[in-house]
């Protein structure tokens, strides 16, 4: 029998409870990982350890022969996954590190409870062994070499347990150095990617808002290519975001109120995703915006 770890809200019904996973309109078990992490990101640091308590209780409940560390374990994978698909596929915008730092905050929440070390972090472990080595080091310095074969050969505790525990800690050592350099040179070739694809300088506006800008970019997302009478471009909502925030900004002499030139990609966002940008469509308003319109050119 499956186990089942965290506990769902029904469709179409108002939350029992706050910590409940799971959208209104829909709840499919198969998407757990995307509701925990979300639910993560609306809780408050204070509610980290209750909501974490509250599907514990879920899962001895409904497994029991079950047991902590293999809970823990499942949560610290799902939101591990996350962080590592969100560092790798969205790294550089703001919204993506807010949340990075948020999963992050809630990973170490759950030192208080982890007995098993089932969150420490590749880091940590080199940190671990690294000191336990340096340990062992210092210990070896303060004693003769006659004190120190005496107690690794006669030692109550047994000198092949020791050698058999240095060598498994030095291996692993090893094996997390390569990993981690392996994530440096991987997170170093993301940067390359990055540098080679963005624009040394912007697109400046120097005269007034984003709005028009804006405006233009909404109404050629739903060009028509004359030709064939359909839709010419296409594009998520994330692109066209990006399209604007990327490569405009507002320029030296037109700097806004809040003096920040960037544009901000949550809130045009919006616009593309159909929930801000009504009042851009009323017709008192549309003197203030471009109009795209046919060309006459002749291109032959």
């Amino acid at each position: 029998m499956e186990e089942i770890f965290f506990k769902l809200r029904k469709a179409w019904k108002l939350r029992k409870n706050k910590f409940d996973l799971g959208g209104f309109l829909k709840v499919e078990r198969f998407h757990t990982p995307g509701y925990l992490v979300m639910c993560i990101f609306s809780l408050k640091e204070n509610e980290y350890l209750p909501f974490y308590r509250y599907h514990l209780q879920y899962y001895f409940e409904n497994n029991p022969l079950g047991n902590e560390q293999t809970f823990l374990t499942k949560v610290i994978e799902y939101v591990d996954q996350d962080i590592k698909s969100r560092e790798t596929l969205h790294y550089y915008k703001t919204i993506t590190k807010t949340r990075i730092y948020r999963l992050s905050k809630f990973r170490e929440a759950l030192k208080q409870v982890d007995k098993w070390e089932v969150t420490l972090t590749n880091e940590d472990r080199i940190k671990k062994s690294v000191s336990y080595v340096q340990e062992i080091m210092n210990w070896q310095n303060i004693n003769d070499t006659k004190t120190v074969l005496s107690k690794l050969l006669f030692d109550e505790v047994g000198s092949d347990k020791f050698f058999i525990e240095y060598k498994n800690i030095i291996e692993q050592r090893d094996r997390l150095q390569s990993e981690l350099a392996d994530k440096i040179s991987e997170l170093n070739e993301q940067k390359k990617k990055h540098k080679a694809i963005a624009p040394m300088t912007k697109v400046q506006i120097v005269s007034g808002d984003h709005k028009p800008l804006l405006d233009l970019l909404l109404q050629m997302k739903d060009l028509e290519n004359p030709s064939t009478k359909r839709n010419y471009l296409q594009g998520s909502p994330d692109t066209w975001a990006s399209l604007l925030s990327n490569y405009f900004e507002y320029g030296d002499n037109n700097i806004p109120k809040d003096n920040n030139r960037e544009i901000n990609w949550n809130s045009v966002r919006d616009y593309f995703l159909g929930k801000s940008g009504i009042s851009l469509l009323k017709s008192h308003n549309r003197e203030k915006y471009f109009h795209i319109k046919e060309s006459n050119r002749d291109y032959t």
